[in-house]
């Protein structure tokens, strides 16, 4: 009986390990670890008590959307929604339903975090020869116009959305820090994950998506007046990015008069000026409930016809997570999520989970330009990491009162 239940053990394990293949997994079954997760963990003889409390903070924006039903009007679309962001229900029944009374070993999160960072790997070495591949590639011209951001999204099976790709390589640098940070890379594979992120935070340059990499820039600037460590290391990948993106036309954008007085579709700052009044201009209309989860585009697209045939054509989200779901479900909704972000922030601290605590920050800094939760790529990776890390986290609970010395990594 034993040997049956350390097997569905070790597949539990292997079902999260899964996850830490998330930047290669290709998009059209981006859900498939959360559908086996979910699986293994119904059918393990794990004692199975649900937290509910933590299964309500986790899962309230769900709720949120799932109220909206009562006055959306376009159902159809608001389904396809609700599917898409259903790992906001599942993942907190796996981690506060099923696995609640389970503790993970505490090399786990290592082994995560170091796949995490190959993964990334792999997909940035497929990604640049698909581009040095590519016929037309000019380096001057690519690096001029969002060309590398076009091409990234037509690699092979692994092709991903600029904004996505960036965040994947991002939070592989943000898990290299952590483990040098606690010495969880040791001689020569120190100087091969170094590699490894050197090659990810190149093709995140060349990506050159704002938000993501001043998030990143920030925590690495947290990181590094916090701990005092690998002060040289973190300085290096701050100057490096800081330089290139000095010679970069979408970062200079910002400071150009022409982006802030009208809007110009060459200019993607002048773009969300014009989206931002729109749905500000919405928001005060509708500002306790919103317009529902199937509606908030439909509004977009009606305000956008009388402001602009760029936006209007093009059919922009509202770029700022926040405000997307003020949109669909109101101040209401709204203080669940930003409820959910303060519960999460405060155990982490509380188990001294420093990785995650940066990890938030990355993503409150995001929410706030691009609307991550709309996609699986965004929404599934988004709430695994923050429910996985903040259950993995409870051994410190443990381990704050156990003297005995620790195990060698």
């Amino acid at each position: 009986m034993m040997c049956k239940d350390l097997i569905k053990e070790k597949h539990i394990v292997l079902s999260v390990l899964i996850f830490a293949l998330f930047p290669i997994i290709p998009n059209t079954i981006k859900g498939f670890p959360i559908i086996l997760l979910f699986v293994v963990t119904l059918f393990s003889n794990i004692k199975k008590e649900i937290n509910w409390k933590w299964l309500l903070i986790n899962s309230s924006l769900f709720f949120a959307y799932l109220i909206s039903l009562i006055y959306t009007e376009n159902i159809k679309v608001a389904l396809v929604k609700l599917e898409t962001g259903l790992s906001i229900l599942i993942i907190p029944i796996i981690f506060n339903g099923f696995l609640s009374q389970y503790s993970f070993d505490k090399k786990l999160k290592i082994k995560f975090f170091k796949i995490f960072i190959i993964s990334s790997f792999c997909f940035s070495v497929l990604s640049l020869l698909f581009i040095v591949s590519d016929s037309t590639t000019s380096y001057h011209l690519n690096w001029y116009t969002d060309k590398f951001r076009s091409q990234i999204e037509d690699v092979p099976l692994i092709g991903q959305h600029p904004i996505y790709a960036s965040i994947f390589l991002s939070l592989s640098v943000i898990f290299f820090l952590d483990l040098v940070n606690k010495k969880s890379i040791l001689g020569k594979h120190n100087y091969l994950f170094v590699l490894f992120t050197l090659t990810n935070v190149f093709l995140l340059i060349i990506l050159v998506s704002k938000g993501v990499i001043i998030s990143l820039l920030l925590v690495c600037l947290v990181y590094t007046l916090k701990t005092m460590k690998n002060f040289r290391l973190t300085i290096l990948i701050i100057f490096i990015s800081i330089f290139f993106l000095t010679f970069n036309r979408r970062f200079n954008e910002a400071l150009t008069v022409e982006t802030h007085t009208r809007i110009n579709e060459n200019f993607s700052t002048s773009i969300r000026i014009g989206i931002y009044k729109c749905v500000f201009k919405l928001i005060k209309n509708e500002p306790i409930f919103g317009y529902g989860i199937g509606d908030s585009q439909h509004v977009l697209n009606l305000c956008y016809a009388n402001e602009s045939n760029i936006l209007l054509k093009n059919r922009f989200n509202s770029h700022n997570q926040y405000l997307d779901i003020i949109l669909k479900t109101g101040v209401f909704g709204f203080m669940f999520f930003i409820y959910f972000l303060y519960s999460n922030f405060k155990k982490a601290f509380k188990n001294q989970s420093e990785v995650l605590s940066y990890i938030l920050f990355f993503y409150v800094i995001i929410l706030l330009t691009e609307n991550i939760l709309v996609r699986q790529s965004g929404v599934i990776l988004f709430f695994f990491l923050v429910i996985f890390l903040n259950h993995s986290s409870k051994i410190l609970e443990v381990d704050k009162y156990d003297n005995s010395k620790p195990e060698p990594i």
